[in-house]
Formats: structure tokens, sequence, C-alpha cells
């Protein structure tokens, strides 16, 4: 099975999911022919730092910006593959970092491939009607949350925020709507006591890449199944330094 994985350029999360699929992917039976980054946040370096500013706090924005630049030197000196850059070398994955997932020039190249499956993590951009019909066997999406609740940005913040006893993981097929389609898995992981947001981010990723290993055999065998969304859903945007400040009232912690 031919598959094109696109994501963006994060350096705290993603590259969690990416290292424990690409160790535990029988490599024999599906290809990942290409790994597509996308602008995190699908903004400029200065907005990102200024969101992720308010977000943090002074202290942890300094915390998270010194891992930040010591990753990606590490990355760039080619001494670890701790990114998703890194670990595409590391196992010998075209690499592409375009503007726009939707541009033609990058829809013929992928067209090329003869893709089976394009797989959504945290893409930043809203996939098109052309890349959609793509793949022989559509695209799928990972969204951190038991969805149709907590559609939209920063699922796990938001599940913290509310106190839920657990978070959700939902594997499901894309179409022209955000966070729609079928619903092919979905999982609960617990909230461990006093666990951190940062936590939970990293264990929710390396659950994911898990639950998309098993959807993969299932589309292989022909014995995934389909499911509709049950129950009420909601939808939250990036947090606030209101939001932030509610949640830490509450006793919730981001590191």
């Amino acid at each position: 099975m031919k598959i094109a994985v696109v994501t963006q350029d994060e350096f705290f999360y993603i590259p969690k999911f990416f290292g424990q699929l690409l160790a535990k992917l029988d490599k024999t039976t599906f290809q990942i022919e290409s790994i597509v980054i996308l602008p995190t946040f699908n903004e400029s370096i200065f907005h990102l730092a200024k969101r992720m500013y308010n977000f943090y706090g002074i202290f942890n924005f300094c915390r998270q910006g010194v891992k930040y630049v010591t990753t990606k030197l590490l990355d760039k000196l080619r001494l670890s593959a701790n990114t998703v850059g890194g670990l595409a070398r590391k196992h010998a994955i075209e690499l592409r970092k375009p503007d726009d997932i939707n541009d033609l020039d990058v829809i013929a190249e992928l067209r090329e491939k003869d893709l089976d499956l394009i797989i959504s993590v945290a893409a930043s951009q809203i996939f098109g009607e052309r890349l959609l019909d793509l793949p022989k066997r559509g695209c799928i999406n990972i969204h951190s949350a038991k969805l149709p609740k907590y559609r939209g940005q920063m699922p796990n913040f938001w599940t913290m925020y509310h106190s839920d006893k657990s978070a959700g993981i939902t594997i499901h097929t894309m179409d022209r709507k955000i966070d729609r389609g079928k619903i092919l898995l979905q999982e609960e992981i617990e909230i461990l006591p006093n666990e951190s947001l940062d936590s939970l981010a990293k264990r929710a990723k390396l659950k994911a890449a898990d639950l998309v290993i098993e959807v993969l055999e299932d589309i292989r065998t022909g014995t995934v199944e389909l499911k509709d969304y049950k129950g009420k859903g909601s939808y939250f945007s990036f947090p606030t330094k209101e939001n932030v400040r509610e949640f830490k009232r509450r006793g919730k912690k981001l590191l």
C-alpha cells in the first residue's frame, strides 16, 4: 500500500507520532512514499511565536524556545533524528515542504506516486477537492478527541480544561467538511492524576500511531468498519490568554 503523510513543521509532539509509526510499521506491506510538511498553524514564524508566547507565558515560552532551538540545531547538524524531517531522513523517505498543499504542481507530483492513501497528521491546511479525490482509498485524519466532541484546535487542552477523565483519539475518513467523514477507529486514554497538557499530548500521539497502524491493516484486509458519529458535537478554537488563566486556576498544568 502506497501512502503519503501530510503534517506540519512542529517540533514537540508530532515527531513522537512519527517515531512510533516508523518504528512499528510493516514496511514490506506499507510504503510511505512521501512526507509533506506544511507551515505550523499555516502562519509565519513571527505570528507563531506571538501565538505561543500568549499561550505559554514568558517562563514556559522561554523553556519551549530553548527546546525548539536545541532540537532544530541538532537536526540541522544531523546529530539527532527528533524532528519529522530527521525521521524522514533516517528512514529514507522523501520529504517535501511546499507552501500550499493544494498547489497544482504538488498535486501532480503526488498523483505520479499512484497513492493508495493519504494520512493527515495535524495538517495545517484544508485539503481541497483534488487532493481528497487523489488516492485510491481516500484520505484519513487523526484527531485527538472523541469526535464529534472537541472539534477544532487543541482538543487535549479543552479536554483537560473541562476536567474530563479521559481523552479521545479518532481516526476518520476525510470529506469536504473539517473533522467529518466516517469513523474508522476511536479509543480513549485515561488522563492521569496531576498530568500536564504536555504529557497528555505526547501520550496521545504515541497512541494515535498505534491506532493508525491498526487502521491501515484493516484497510488492507478489507475488514475496516465505517461508523457514524454519535452524540452532541462541540467545537473549540485556539485558547485565549483568558482560557489559559482559567485552565491554570482549575489546577491544570501546561508543562
